[in-house]
C-alpha cells in the first residue's frame, strides 16, 4: 500500500532543462578555454551534483566551477523555467488521495525552494530532500532511505518518480519501485535501459500506477 511519492524536480516536475543546459554551456565556455563540450557531454551533467562534475572537469578547483554554474542559473531562472503539463492536476490528485508527497533532488536546497515556489508548487510537498540533506547523492540509496527513515515507511509504500538514469538507480539500490517519465530529455528508450518500474507518458499516468499499486 503506498504511502508516499518521491519526485526528482529538474525534468520531471519543472522543465527547466533549456536552462540547465545553456547554465552548463556558459560555465563551461567560460573555464574551459582550449575546449568545448559537445551536446551529448553536457547532457551526462545533467544528473550528478553540480559538485561532481566540477571534481570531473576542474578537479584542482571544483568549486569555481559550482559557483559560476549557480550564477547563470540564478540569472536567467525566471524566464526559462515552468511546469510540465498535467503537472499541477497530478499533484492536487495525489494530494486528495492523502499521500505524502516528497521532492528528492541533485540540487542544493536554496535552488530547489526557488524553483518550487516561483512556480507555486512548494506547497504541495511535505518534504525536501536536497543535496545538502545527505552524503551521498543520486544514484546511491541514501536520499531514498533519508525518506523511509524520516516517515517510518517500508520499501513497497513509497515510488521514485524521475527523469534520469540517476532516479532509477538510486530506487534500484533502495528497494522500491520507480517510474520514468517519457518527457526526460534523452527519452523513454534512454530511460528504459535502467529497467524502471513502469514508464508514463503524462502526468496522469501516474494515478493509474498508484491506483494498480493501492493506497
Amino acid at each position: 500500500m503506498l504511502k508516499a511519492i518521491l519526485f526528482d524536480l529538474d525534468g520531471t516536475l519543472l522543465n527547466t532543462n533549456h536552462l540547465i543546459f545553456s547554465s552548463f554551456r556558459q560555465t563551461f565556455n567560460e573555464l574551459l578555454l582550449n575546449e568545448s563540450l559537445s551536446d551529448e557531454e553536457i547532457i551526462d551533467c545533467i544528473g550528478p551534483t553540480l559538485h561532481q562534475t566540477g571534481l570531473k572537469y576542474f578537479p584542482k578547483n571544483p568549486e569555481q566551477f559550482v559557483q559560476r554554474y549557480r550564477h547563470y542559473y540564478q540569472l536567467n531562472h525566471d524566464e526559462m523555467i515552468e511546469i510540465f503539463p498535467g503537472v499541477v492536476e497530478m499533484l492536487n490528485s495525489l494530494k486528495e488521495l492523502g499521500l505524502k508527497l516528497v521532492i528528492v533532488t541533485s540540487k542544493k536546497r536554496d535552488m530547489t525552494i526557488k524553483g518550487l515556489k516561483y512556480t507555486k508548487l512548494y506547497d504541495y510537498f511535505d518534504l525536501i530532500i536536497s543535496s545538502d540533506d545527505i552524503i551521498n547523492p543520486k544514484p546511491h540509496p541514501e536520499p531514498i532511505e533519508t525518506v523511509l527513515k524520516y516517515y517510518q515507511l517500508d520499501q513497497d509504500e513509497c515510488l521514485m518518480v524521475g527523469d534520469n538514469s540517476h532516479d532509477i538507480e538510486c530506487a534500484h539500490h533502495a528497494g522500491i519501485k520507480s517510474v520514468g517519465v517519457s518527457w526526460a530529455i534523452r527519452g523513454a528508450d534512454y530511460l528504459k535501459k535502467y529497467h524502471p518500474t513502469y514508464i508514463i507518458n503524462e502526468a496522469s499516468d501516474l494515478l493509474n500506477i498508484v491506483k494498480k499499486e493501492g493506497i
